[in-house]
């Protein structure tokens, strides 16, 4: 089985954090780098969501399944939390509400039969589903986005923006006699990961279907 989802409507906003929670945080009053400081939100933002392997913002998907196999116990839909299902059509037919059932966290959607029994998802061609689905960010009224994510959204950025201007490559300097630099070969860190601490963070975030 196979399935693609594509954005019917964008999120209106995808920053993990705001310029304004960031200089909160560390003090800063000055709006001379806030253009700078966008641009690190968004590779903060950008990187989280890599290593979780997920996207936060809510948007609209239409996600399609096909595939040489014609059943499915369940369909994983590729964005969670969902927030609500528009329709689902199998083989061109609605699908009424009542002939599922969500589990919206996961993004798990099963088929019942008739009389509210489970049963399987079947196909000649397709099966359709247009939903919403993500979470309301910081900036945006009623945002619901996990604090922890946030917080370590905003330990990244503060790792970046301290290390703006520095060579990420260098490993070590010392002084006498006169300069000693030794360079990283590779990715910085172990394996190229983020910093233990974000990683610590956001790891409960990351989707693990059984």
């Amino acid at each position: 089985m196979y399935s693609i989802a594509t954005i019917t409507t964008a999120a209106s906003a995808t920053r993990l954090t705001t310029v304004e929670r960031f200089k909160e945080e560390t003090g800063i009053t000055s709006n001379n780098n806030d253009g700078l400081l966008a641009k690190k939100i968004d590779e903060a933002t950008s990187d989280i969501e890599a290593h979780l392997a997920r996207t936060f913002c809510r948007e609209t998907l239409t996600e399609t399944f096909w595939g040489d196999s014609d059943w499915a116990e369940r369909l994983v839909l590729a964005r969670a939390p969902v927030v609500s299902i528009t329709s689902i059509t199998v083989d061109d037919v609605a699908v009424d509400a009542s002939e599922v059932r969500l589990d919206a966290e996961s993004g798990l959607l099963y088929r019942l039969d008739a009389s509210g029994y489970p049963s399987f998802w079947t196909w000649c061609k397709s099966a359709v589903i247009v939903y919403v689905a993500g979470y309301l960010l910081p900036g945006e009224s009623g945002r619901n986005l996990p604090p922890a994510v946030e917080a370590g959204a905003l330990s990244l950025v503060s790792s970046y923006w301290q290390s703006r201007g520095r060579d990420p490559m260098v490993k070590s300097e010392s002084v006498p006699g006169v300069m000693d630099v030794q360079y990283w070969v590779g990715s910085v860190g172990e394996a190229g990961e983020l910093p233990p601490d974000v990683i610590t963070k956001i790891s409960p975030f990351r989707r693990v279907l059984a």
